[in-house]
């Protein structure tokens, strides 16, 4: 049984107290170092569905993220308040369980790379072909993977703020509540290498976070925390009906097909798309803090989690809202993600990607080799202006220096990237 506790502490990474914060309390301050963080900002310029859209109406990865936040607020309170007699005990509020999911949406998404999923899968292709291209036989078992929720694991950890030295610093309860798949890409559980939340830079700071929030010395008997769970559910409610709305503003779906759609799960059949996307997120989130509370003691038994969402028991509390969610999410998958503007341009992500670690990643394995930026080559010098925020440093370990080059190519904008690979290729393009 978890210690809900332990699980919520206010305590920072890396240290072993709570610290007195007057004015805010600590997961508050989470939320404000994270909206400050640089890879927070450049959120605005990453795709969340549709990359470079026409319509500034259409939700980027920032708009997106500040969505679930705000889903997320709302049903952590909501659903903290139906297990208020268990947090009680334990010294937890309703409003703090809500401020760190709240907390942990704000980060669920910001590892993720230019160009959204497809820039994950061309990072991977194009690492998996240079580590044999350059026969890179002592690199990380993992290196040749790549998965946005880890990214997001090293920049809160390592390598955003406080470079090296504990990232943004977050309170150990937000780093548990962002773990949404707690196990690295080598694990059983990781899907062919995505779909984890942990490299293996990072296993010395995931092991961290998981004895200080369930008392385990192995990482691999790592539950979900509690609030994972709601930040999971806030994710699933915001970008079904949110994407569907987008698939309306660029002509992929009609406004009447919104309302077939997206009318059984407000409880109306009429009304305009945003009056209905409210509707509908608003009893997607009764539901899932209801789903929560039922569910509550299989999350606090504290076992390995294995998979399964909260919104995929809807029809067991509502056939028809389960029925009518599954829908919206088939059409998503059917006539939305796979339409061929997003297809073209994701066939492009591809070519830009490659590009760009064709030379950054020789030029952090030069590095790494010669620890003296004045020993490299020249296109290798220039090379390391490229990576910005992410330029390695002669003291770091190898295996640091050669995932700079996946934290600089990961940790560009869609439009950076687009004009660097643009430039590499002598094509003159606005930025």
């Amino acid at each position: 049984m978890l210690d809900l506790a332990r699980a919520f502490s206010r305590v920072r990474f890396g240290e072993t107290a709570p610290r007195d914060e007057p004015h805010r309390d600590a997961f508050q301050r989470d939320q404000d170092r994270i909206t400050y963080a640089r890879p927070f900002r450049r959120l605005q310029a990453k795709t969340q569905v549709h990359p470079l859209p026409h319509d500034s109406h259409v939700r980027n990865r920032l708009v997106h993220t500040l969505e679930v936040a705000s889903v997320g607020r709302s049903l952590g309170v909501l659903a903290a308040g139906r297990i208020e007699h268990l947090l009680e005990p334990a010294g937890i509020t309703p409003q703090e369980v809500g401020a760190v999911v709240r907390a942990a949406c704000m980060v669920h998404d910001i590892g993720n790379p230019t160009f959204g999923h497809a820039g994950e899968e061309a990072i991977a292709a194009a690492l998996t072909r240079l580590l044999a291209e350059y026969r890179v036989n002592d690199a990380p078992a993992d290196l040749c993977h790549f998965d946005g929720n880890a990214q997001g694991f090293r920049i809160v950890t390592k390598i955003d703020m406080h470079r090296m030295d504990r990232g943004l610093r977050l309170t150990y309860a937000t780093l548990g509540a962002m773990l949404k798949y707690p196990w690295g890409a080598l694990d059983e559980r990781s899907r062919q290498g995505s779909k984890f939340c942990v490299f293996a830079t990072e296993a010395p700071a995931f092991a961290d976070v998981v004895r200080h929030l369930y008392g385990l010395d192995d990482p691999a008997l790592a539950p979900r925390h509690p609030a994972t769970w709601l930040m999971e559910a806030a994710d699933d409610i915001a970008y079904t009906v949110a994407d569907l709305e987008d698939a309306v503003d660029l002509g992929i779906v009609s406004a009447r097909e919104f309302v077939e759609l997206i009318g059984p799960i407000a409880g109306r059949s009429h009304g305009s798309v945003a009056s209905l996307r409210g509707q509908a997120i608003g009893r997607l989130i009764d539901a899932a803090a209801e789903l929560f509370a039922l569910r509550i003691d299989e999350i606090l038994a504290g076992a390995p989690y294995r998979g399964g969402a909260l919104l995929d028991d809807l029809h067991a509390i509502d056939p028809t809202l389960g029925e009518a969610f599954h829908a919206a999410r088939r059409t998503n998958e059917t006539r939305v993600y796979g339409h061929d503007r997003k297809v073209g341009f994701e066939l492009a992500a591809n070519e830009i990607i490659d590009t760009l670690l064709d030379l950054l990643f020789p030029a952090a394995l030069a590095f790494a080799e010669a620890r003296e930026a004045e020993k490299l080559p020249r296109r290798y010098r220039q090379a390391l202006a490229i990576f910005g925020d992410y330029r390695p440093d002669p003291e770091w370990p190898r295996e640091e220096i050669l995932r700079s080059a996946i934290d600089a190519t990961a940790g560009m904008t869609d439009p950076y990237a687009t004009f660097i690979a643009a430039r590499l290729r002598g094509i003159d393009v606005p930025l």
